[in-house]
């Protein structure tokens, strides 16, 4: 089976420089520690901000985020308030960890008393928070989550440039 560079698979010489971490720092560089797939025979899953798989580099590190949740004591807990405080919890923990939003590669969504609405919502932010290259994602409605009020919960696993040894 022939891989090509394009589709962030490869072949024999090049595979060899990834391993080795030799072409790690122009790809990490470019910020491509991740691309998105989306077969055509599938639906157009980028319209709702996710993709269908993602692939990472050879040498990066993995990142794994916690779920991150938006309820406060201050201010309003409606479930878009928690949305956009649990995505800015979660730019923050990947800037700690050395890496951005560009570079996640799954996500979790967990949503209490899931519907349209909020699911709209949540596609734009998605979208608006991702940009072109979203990661994989699943949503999984629940009734609760840890604590009573909480509505909303994001994880995330990412990739961030450098060696895992």
């Amino acid at each position: 089976m022939k891989l090509t560079l394009t589709n962030f698979q490869v072949t024999g010489f090049f595979a060899g420089l990834l391993a080795s971490g030799l072409l790690l720092t122009s790809v990490a560089a470019q910020e491509e520690l991740k691309r998105a797939l989306n077969p055509p025979e599938l639906a157009n899953s980028l319209q709702y901000g996710y993709s269908q798989a993602t692939i990472t580099v050879a040498n990066a590190r993995l990142v794994h985020v916690a779920g991150q949740v938006g309820i406060t004591e201050d201010g309003p807990n409606d479930f878009e308030s928690q949305v956009d405080r649990s995505f800015d919890a979660l730019a923050a923990t990947l800037d700690v960890a050395g890496t951005n939003p560009d570079n996640v590669a799954k996500i979790t969504l967990l949503i209490v008393e899931h519907d349209a609405e909020k699911l709209a919502y949540l596609v734009e932010k998605r979208k608006a928070f991702f940009g072109d290259n979203p990661p994989a994602s699943t949503l999984i409605p629940v009734p609760e989550l840890y604590a009573p009020g909480v509505l909303f919960e994001i994880d995330a696993v990412a990739v961030a440039p450098g060696s895992n040894e």
